[in-house]
């Protein structure tokens, strides 16, 4: 590839970013801006935001490398985000309607304060090493067209994401997602049309791929398809990004067509991702199957083509890093710092503690980065130990009166745990997802089976129509969080 090339479209790509950042830094003069745009963001920016802060390098590395290895085996990841993101469309407007900040806000207004404090543990562990997976893919782009060593590449990428997350929070989130979604939309749709010819179509993959690429589990066996489909689906299906964008929604009716548009538009960019990366497994056999998509813009597509897409996958990685930052950011600051640090900050304060957040839980992404020799079990681990931490009891939380504080408790700690046990001092085959899944459900069941309802817990704005959802809020028993105690 002609470095030159890339170098004029990175540049001229990464003036825009800080144009935006600034312009964000404009918008952002207090927590309500920073954290949620205003709750102002309008549909096409809404969708071009969800769809960005949905996929990154989970798709175009993770899902890419599942695909050249695996072959029909990646659909399961694909479906694994189909649920999600359907459940989230049938709960949108409700998410819209409770107008909170964060995942803990919820699980705090549900269950009780404790629940906060541990579901804000677990989305700043799982979260942080998210980012540091996307900075890792970031230093891939940069080390496939330049002499730039990966370890610089990925100092350069977090500073860059660091940069623009601090100036402008979710104004700049959002309006850069657009930007990126849109980037990486067009690479694709270029791309894949390419590759696919290249490969000699569906009877070019056939007569060179592996039988097991076509099985319905890719060779994988059912369990191992499922290993791959549920810590995609249990992050997304609670992921604080998503809600965090159903918060910062201008209506109710916004967040529901948003989040439907933004479920096709997701999986279709998973699918071309597919195409690409199945077609690269048979013009390119050998290679480090995480870079599937990143050869075909170096090696196939012509320089300028290829440029095009190896700074559409940087764009999306980006859009990635900044909204996985951004929302552990939240949580020291408001769920934290605020709740139950010092509860009378200031405005300012919480702005400032959001922002010099997001530069520490930058660095120790990266240092994250600079460690981990592998992007997909370093991504893997970030989606279970989130999903394993807080899936059940969010989800409890709007289909299951039943589920006690008490219950819930036991749940976030019980998966959270047993996930970072498994992973680190268990030497098994035995995917970790399983150990930490049945250990959250089978503690959330049974604690709440054996338990009394807490008087913290506040299940009516969860199972009201979504139209009573505000009254609810609104009308209903006050519900003081600053003088609710932990236990």
């Amino acid at each position: 590839m002609n470095v030159n090339l890339f170098m004029i479209g990175m540049i001229v790509y990464l003036i825009i970013l800080v144009i935006i950042g600034f312009v964000g830094a404009g918008k952002a003069t207090d927590s309500e801006h920073y954290l949620v745009a205003n709750r102002g963001l309008t549909l096409p920016v809404l969708v071009g935001t969800l769809i960005a802060g949905w996929l990154g390098a989970g798709t175009v590395v993770g899902h890419a490398n599942i695909s050249y290895s695996s072959g029909f085996g990646a659909l399961w990841w694909v479906g694994g985000g189909t649920v999600a993101i359907t459940i989230i469309i049938l709960i949108s407007k409700k998410l819209r309607r409770l107008n909170l900040y964060t995942v803990p806000d919820l699980l705090e207004l549900r269950y009780g304060p404790l629940t906060k404090v541990l579901g804000s543990i677990t989305i700043i562990i799982a979260f942080t090493g998210i980012v540091g997976s996307q900075i890792k893919a970031m230093s891939y782009v940069l080390a496939a067209v330049t002499d730039i060593d990966p370890k610089t590449g990925a100092i350069i990428g977090a500073l860059l994401v660091i940069f623009y997350t601090v100036m402008g929070g979710m104004y700049s989130v959002a309006y850069t997602d657009v930007l990126q979604y849109a980037m990486l939309l067009v690479g694709l749709i270029i791309a894949a049309p390419i590759a696919f010819s290249a490969a000699g179509g569906f009877s070019g993959w056939e007569s060179n791929l592996s039988p097991t690429h076509f099985e319905a589990t890719g060779g994988l066996g059912l369990s191992g398809a499922l290993a791959i489909a549920l810590p995609f689906l249990m992050l997304a299906t609670v992921d604080q990004n998503l809600y965090q964008r159903m918060y910062s929604a201008k209506s109710t009716g916004t967040a529901r067509k948003g989040a439907i548009l933004g479920l096709i538009g997701g999986v279709t960019v998973m699918l071309l991702v597919f195409v690409i990366a199945v077609s690269s497994a048979v013009l390119f056999p050998g290679i480090n199957p995480d870079l599937a998509v990143y050869i075909i813009a170096t090696d196939l597509l012509n320089p300028f083509l290829g440029m095009i897409l190896l700074i559409a996958i940087l764009s999306i990685v980006m859009s990635t890093a900044d909204s996985y930052l951004l929302s552990p950011a939240t949580n020291v600051s408001k769920d934290l710092y605020q709740r139950f640090i010092k509860k009378d900050a200031s405005d300012k304060e919480i702005l400032i503690v959001t922002r010099v957040s997001v530069v520490v839980l930058g660095f120790i992404a990266l240092a994250g980065a600079l460690w981990f020799d592998t992007f997909l079990g370093f991504m893997l681990l970030g989606y279970t130990v989130y999903g394993s931490g807080v899936f059940f009891p969010i989800l409890a939380a709007f289909v299951w009166k039943g589920a006690t504080y008490k219950g819930a408790i036991a749940s976030i700690l019980g998966g959270l745990t047993s996930t970072l046990i498994w992973e680190f001092t268990v030497n098994s085959t035995i995917p970790t997802i399983y150990i930490g899944a049945i250990s959250s459900l089978s503690l959330l069941v049974i604690v709440s089976l054996l338990t009394e309802h807490s008087s913290s817990e506040n299940v009516a704005p969860f199972f009201s129509k979504d139209e009573d959802v505000q009254e609810e809020l609104n009308e209903g028993p006050e519900i003081n969080m600053e003088e609710r105690t932990i236990l």
